[in-house]
């Protein structure tokens, strides 16, 4: 279910607000979507889908007459994590792909349950399903989904809790965050508050 505020997230011509451009056309859309969940275990999913789109018809090599808003890609991807961001289940799925082989990889990908989203996550990936042993499209998907699981773990602890679960102390991991963007930058004003945020959670 999709609540009203997210509905944003379907409308490809509002919500901008970069200047108004010169007189144009539409030649590609690319959609990057992630959605995370809390289950009834405790562990969390996050819900990835990766889509490629051209807005006018065209003639591929391999799929033949393609009609306007065809997927050239569609790939999805299910991720259950714990609370120490590790891999618990995968599953993967291919609606639309270029080449009617692209699918073969899918199995690959299992080889991803039990590594953790964290610190080191990029390289472990690459290691694992680089290059021909997986699909350039999942890996941008799993890019995008590990820095989702970041903020999957920050709105987790601002959730409601069910009764009789332990309130979550959010305690920021500054060290992760130091000079990382602007607002992040050593002696800011929004660092040192999370310090102190920080420092008072550990205290109580």
């Amino acid at each position: 279910m999709v609540s009203s505020g997210e509905a944003t997230h379907a409308d490809l011509d509002g919500g901008w607000i970069l200047p108004a451009p010169m007189a144009r056309e539409p030649v590609h859309t690319r959609s990057i979507v992630c959605r995370s969940f809390r289950r009834e275990d405790g562990l969390l999913e996050i819900d990835g889908r990766f889509i490629d789109t051209r807005p006018f018809e065209y003639d591929s090599e391999f799929r033949g007459i393609c009609p306007p808003g065809a997927a050239l890609h569609h790939m999805q991807l299910r991720l259950t994590v714990d609370s120490t961001r590790t891999i618990h289940a995968l599953v993967s799925a291919m609606h639309a792909t270029p080449y009617a082989g692209c699918s073969d990889v899918n199995a690959n990908f299992q080889r991803l349950v039990g590594v953790s989203l964290g610190r080191g996550f990029r390289k472990v990936l690459r290691e694992k399903v680089g290059g021909s042993e997986g699909c350039t499209h999942i890996i941008a998907l799993l890019d995008v989904m590990a820095a989702a699981a970041v903020q999957t773990f920050t709105s987790a602890g601002y959730a409601a809790q069910k009764a009789g679960r332990p309130k979550p102390v959010r305690v920021w991991r500054t060290e992760h965050l130091v000079d990382t963007c602007y607002s992040y930058r050593t002696g800011g004003p929004v660092l040192q508050r999370m310090l102190e945020r920080s420092a008072e959670a550990i205290k109580d």
